[in-house]
């Protein structure tokens, strides 16, 4: 599994409850998480089987437990999210936002 794998220059169609982030890894499977998060998820109404992180230079106003409508622009790709964490993260000198999403089956 490549955790590093990110929508790149598709990153700008993008759209989380119409904010467009900084970066939005691909989707990775719900087994790679904490056991923390995985006891979050079974707790919800949801099924949840992958995950997804995206990041922002500003703080967003979403909030853990939320779900989100995502989008791919032009692709016809959208689906709800759950927001299962979210951590300020400083990295090369900046600091991110970033938001831990459960994707909804």
């Amino acid at each position: 599994m490549d955790f590093e794998k990110h929508y790149g220059e598709l990153t700008s169609d993008i759209r989380i409850n119409g904010l467009i982030p900084d970066g939005n890894s691909m989707p990775i499977n719900v087994i790679f998480l904490a056991k923390k998060f995985k006891k979050i998820i079974k707790e919800t109404d949801y099924h949840i089987d992958s995950f997804m992180n995206a990041c922002f230079e500003k703080s967003q106003d979403l909030k853990v437990g939320e779900v989100l409508k995502w989008e791919l622009l032009d692709s016809g790709l959208q689906f709800d999210v759950y927001v299962i964490d979210t951590k300020k993260l400083f990295v090369k000198g900046k600091h991110f936002w970033v938001y831990a999403m459960g994707i909804i089956e």
